[in-house]
């Protein structure tokens, strides 16, 4: 199974963020612009995971939650850009660094990674960033211009998700999920 640990958003916040995707698509040549139902926050991506972990890492992320007394947030997402690879872009959204619920994903984020360090499950070890994918593969003629907006965003829980493609579409599905206690 190919898993990742994530927050997703709500349907307001997605129709906001989809606002923001097709801006980018609008003055763009091509590329693979997220799907609203697959926009999210990566926490830990696992990657191919035997099906006989998945208890463990719903441990695991009971176990950081608890450790951490982790409460409901928000994040305000207004800084939008790109990560160049050749002569293509992902664009993205993130919150800006001052914003302190970006320290608690933080922490969230070292808790897990330890807690899969110590349970022998691989996941990917790169830098935490945390941003939310608009599109990839994108071209476009000319520097796209966004209109610099805030997207306050509730984090109110934490969600194990799998990764399929299903008759060629790239699907997500949450396969377990802790709602974060009220603030």
């Amino acid at each position: 199974m190919r898993l990742f640990i994530a927050v997703n958003f709500n349907n307001e916040i997605k129709s906001r963020l989809v606002q923001i995707r097709d801006r980018i698509s609008a003055q763009s040549l091509k590329g693979n612009f997220s799907r609203p139902e697959n926009l999210h926050l990566t926490l830990v991506f696992l990657g191919e995971t035997p099906e006989d972990q998945v208890p463990a890492v719903c441990s695991i992320m009971a176990g950081a939650q608890r450790t951490l007394s982790l409460r409901k947030f928000t994040l305000d997402f207004a800084h939008t850009g790109c990560f160049r690879r050749s002569n293509k872009e992902l664009w993205w959204i993130a919150a800006e660094k001052t914003d302190p619920g970006l320290g608690v994903l933080a922490e969230l984020r070292r808790r897990l990674s330890s807690g899969l360090l110590a349970a022998g499950i691989v996941f990917d070890k790169r830098p935490f960033n945390a941003h939310i994918t608009l599109g990839r593969e994108i071209k476009h003629p000319a520097p796209i211009i966004l209109p610099r907006e805030k997207i306050t965003a509730p984090i109110n829980r934490i969600s194990l998700m799998k990764s399929e493609h299903i008759s060629g579409v790239l699907v997500y599905t949450e396969i377990f999920a802790l709602e974060l206690k009220q603030g």
